[in-house]
């Protein structure tokens, strides 16, 4: 027992002769940088050593740097998203009440993601599309300043489908999106699940019977907000 003690004190003097004091690293943490890359720092020498077989260890040299190494891999949380339109436009002609519209996408993430229909802190209205002017450009203010009544506004609804869904569901309102930065409609895409994912956006108008003519508008930020 007294031999394979000393054994292992002698091994430690050997394996620790150029140690310094604790390893420290010299990556800072600095996240939301973009790139892939590898970094070297700290270079190591040393000079002049002797082995010495009584200890098992190289004695009387001089060293700069340490000599041990450090291996550090940071992650940065990274998403990617397709759409495969952004830009939809309704012409009615007729005394149809219902509209729908459909965008397919995809979302990629090593975390799971919040998709959001969003409006930055509230200052737009998801609910409906706005009656901006007529077919004669008479705008919103100028009703207002004639006494006539604004044409009303258009209900808007919010739907997805992603590949885990047995059918579509309506978005739900949310003001806590991104640490309250995003007020709008969310869906939780495949259960949080990092990966990629496609999923479709269905747009639902609903005009009224003989709806006001003119232009009605509406234009949210569609992004996403990781899962926390």
């Amino acid at each position: 027992m007294k031999r394979l003690i000393l054994i292992a004190v002698i091994l430690a003097l050997a394996t620790s002769v150029f140690a310094q004091s604790g390893p420290t690293t010299p990556w800072p943490y600095i996240w939301g940088t973009a790139g892939n890359h590898v970094s070297y720092a700290s270079p190591y020498s040393a000079t002049g050593y002797i082995y010495d077989p009584s200890t098992y260890s190289w004695q009387h040299g001089t060293s700069t740097g340490k000599s041990y190494m450090t291996v550090t891999a940071d992650i940065e949380m990274y998403m990617s998203m397709n759409l495969d339109a952004t830009d939809i436009y309704f012409h009615i002609a007729d005394d149809g009440v219902l509209f729908e519209a459909f965008v397919n996408g995809e979302l990629c993430s090593n975390n799971g993601q919040w998709l959001f229909v969003s409006s930055e802190l509230n200052t737009k209205d998801l609910t409906k599309l706005v009656f901006v002017q007529d077919i004669f450009g008479r705008t919103r203010q100028w009703f207002i300043d004639n006494g006539r009544p604004v044409p009303p506004d258009i209900p808007i609804e919010w739907w997805l489908k992603d590949h885990t869904d047995a059918d579509y569901r309506e978005g739900q309102y949310s003001q806590g999106g991104n640490a309250g930065q995003l007020w709008g409609v969310t869906w939780l895409i495949a259960n949080g699940e990092p990966c990629c994912h496609p999923f479709t956006i269905k747009v639902v108008i609903k005009p009224a019977f003989h709806q006001d003519d003119g232009r009605y508008e509406m234009d949210p930020l569609v992004t996403c907000a990781p899962v926390l």
